[in-house]
């Protein structure tokens, strides 16, 4: 069970670029990660590196506007989070940052040029940072596309507080689970269930 969403990082662009840079922040094992690029004109990508690694340690899925699946291996980012047209992109990324773990994240993106009469596109990707030595405490978004993020385009990282919310600090009450019938105690000093038998 996580706690409550704190932010780690905020950083948006004073003038264009082809970089958002969030800087280093401290690791939470949960974190949420927001981009939105403002197009210049030509197409923006966002793809992601994490702590700066361009190595071939990403591996990714994805979906362009639910179509098949294609994927990506031995990359050196996340890959485009986003659609393909030229136009103005927004991502959220959701990650499993646990340092002795590869880094699971879940994209959802898109990209859409202006006006009604022009329909977003969309991209579902899911993927993995293959690094099992480290947290992530620096996200950047880097544009592979033809055109910049303009002034005003940001990144914002989100992590789960670690404190636990727990249904009770009552000593010695009872909790039976409905699907198995099975009883546990709460135990206010070690901070733990123990099953009864």
């Amino acid at each position: 069970m996580v706690g409550t969403w704190q932010r780690l990082a905020h950083v948006a662009l004073s003038s264009a670029g082809d970089t958002i840079d969030s800087g280093t922040f401290t690791a939470k094992k949960n974190m949420k990660v927001i981009i939105s690029g403002i197009g210049t004109g030509g197409t923006v990508n966002c793809n992601l590196t994490f702590n700066s690694d361009t190595g071939t340690n990403y591996a990714i899925r994805e979906s362009v506007n639910g179509g098949s699946d294609s994927t990506n291996v031995s990359q050196a980012n996340t890959d485009n989070l986003t659609g393909t047209v030229t136009g103005n992109v927004f991502a959220t990324v959701h990650i499993l940052n646990e340092a002795s773990k590869e880094k699971l994240f879940i994209s959802e993106g898109l990209e859409s040029a202006s006006g009604a009469g022009n329909a977003p596109e969309r991209k579902e990707l899911v993927g993995k940072w293959a690094n099992t030595s480290n947290q992530i405490t620096r996200i950047i978004a880097n544009n592979g596309g033809t055109g910049s993020y303009a002034s005003g385009s940001y990144i914002t990282v989100l992590g789960a507080s670690d404190d636990v919310v727990s249904d009770t600090t009552d000593n010695n009450s009872i909790f039976e689970e409905n699907d198995t019938g099975k009883h546990f105690i709460w135990n206010a000093t070690s901070d733990s269930w123990t099953e009864i038998t």
